[in-house]
């Protein structure tokens, strides 16, 4: 039986383009940012900026200083930004009501500059700062220091929750993040962002397999 679900939050509760962030940039004059950054791998700088380990203004000037190309700060973070495309009522609802029997958990891989941005979005288009409230905990990479697909990453949220893997879902849009998961005994599932939530997560409860 699935006790447990851990979230995703970028690609599975926000719908993400990260095409947009790289058309973004090269209206800026960066050419190729996806060799810099893509869903499937980042350069260490983006690392450090998921880890927390480098500051937003270290990461601005890193940015300069990598691209050659002088943008402003305003430019970086909005370009950097513009991926978040947002977040659908319905998977609020869905969050808000489904989850009586399970306890439910967020783990993202995000950077302070995406927090701020998504609490702006939050206020302005649903009212709240944050949906903290909806998960009976959350673990964001640069508050922890460490991120996925490290296994450490998922064996703290086990830990902090006396959590049994095997009766654990772990659901992400990333199949790296899903290698990562599965490396530590949690069930896996790979979402497709086109897919309702509602009826992905249904889905799977209802066939609780070892890995979709």
């Amino acid at each position: 039986m699935i006790h447990n679900i851990i979230f995703d939050y970028g690609g599975v509760i926000i719908d993400l383009d990260y095409n947009r962030t790289k058309m973004e940039f090269e209206k800026f004059g960066v050419k190729n940012f996806d060799e810099h950054f893509s869903q499937l791998r980042q350069t260490p700088l983006f690392d450090l900026l998921e880890k927390g380990k480098i500051s937003e203004h270290d990461f601005r000037d890193e940015i300069r200083k990598q691209t050659g190309v002088p943008l402003t700060d305003e430019q970086i973070d909005s370009a950097w930004n513009s991926m978040l495309v947002g977040i659908r009522e319905e998977k609020i609802h869905f969050l808000t009501h489904f989850f009586s029997d399970h306890k439910i958990y967020l783990l993202s891989n995000t950077n302070f500059i995406h927090l701020k941005a998504i609490t702006k979005y939050l206020l302005r288009n649903h009212g709240r700062v944050n949906l903290d409230y909806l998960f009976d905990r959350v673990y964001y990479s640069c508050s922890m220091g460490m991120r996925k697909p490290e296994p450490e990453t998922y064996r703290k949220v086990i830990e902090d929750n006396s959590l049994k893997p095997h009766e654990t879902l772990y659901i992400d849009d990333s199949p790296q993040h899903i290698e990562g998961g599965r490396s530590v005994g949690l069930k896996v599932a790979l979402y497709d962002p086109k897919d309702s939530l509602e009826e992905f997560v249904n889905k799977i409860l209802q066939q609780e397999p070892n890995a979709v």
